[in-house]
């Protein structure tokens, strides 16, 4: 039981590192840090992020639709995770930020709600 309600967490938390990666980035380059840049803007850390964030919304949201059947949830992280990787494959960066950080916020959401919802499964 635990273990469901730290992965939701734990969902939110990489969602919001995922969204401050993606901001970062660009502004790294925006005000000449190309250095800087460098480090953040590695395939292997978006590729760690996309598979993590799928991981753990894929435990979590199993669990939750097995405890409190809301069809909504999953199908709000599913939006998000392919907006995420939509996000990846788009050549625009305007287009790429925008696509990842409103990704980013609609599966944090979805965790949040889920959260919610076996809570309130768990206390009734």
């Amino acid at each position: 039981m635990k273990l469901t309600f730290f992965a939701d967490k734990l969902g939110i938390c990489t969602s919001l590192v995922c969204m401050i990666h993606c901001l970062l980035v660009p502004f790294l380059l925006i005000i000449g840090f190309d250095s800087l840049m460098h480090l953040f803007d590695q395939e292997w850390i978006e590729i760690t992020l996309l598979s993590s964030s799928l991981i753990i919304g894929s435990f979590s949201f199993i669990k939750g639709y097995v405890l409190h059947r809301q069809h909504f949830v999953p199908v709000l992280f599913l939006s998000g995770f392919l907006l995420l990787v939509n996000g990846e494959a788009v050549s625009s960066l305007g287009l790429a930020i925008s696509l990842s950080v409103i990704g980013a916020l609609i599966i944090a959401y979805a965790h949040f709600q889920n959260l919610k919802l076996k809570y309130r499964a768990y206390s009734s």
